[in-house]
């Protein structure tokens, strides 16, 4: 059976997508159009794997009077980090949660 592609109803052909860190999701993709089509328990499963992937252990260091972390390079990479932006801090029951780009 052909798959179709819901937008320009070429043809879609199955794709593996690198997402980095060595994690792969296979996908359906049209070539004309650019439309994707992808599970959503494998692209779950992925973005899980791409987060262990990406945990990592930091030290706190002194800066100032305060205390800070240093972001390793992929990590300032990978969310566009940049000196002098905006990231909320969260307390959460489980911990401390970081969103770039308030």
């Amino acid at each position: 059976m052909k798959n179709e592609c819901p937008q320009c109803k070429s043809e879609l052909k199955k794709v593996i997508f690198d997402v980095g860190y060595g994690v792969n999701v296979e996908s359906l993709h049209c070539e004309k159009c650019g439309f994707n089509i992808t599970n959503d328990n494998k692209l779950k499963k992925a973005i899980s794997s791409l987060r262990e992937q990406m945990a990592k252990e930091v030290k706190v260091i002194k800066v100032g009077t305060g205390l800070g972390v240093r972001f390793p390079n992929e990590v300032v990479k990978s969310f566009a980090l940049k000196q002098g932006g905006d990231i909320l801090m969260k307390p959460e029951s489980d911990g401390i949660k970081l969103v770039v780009g308030t």
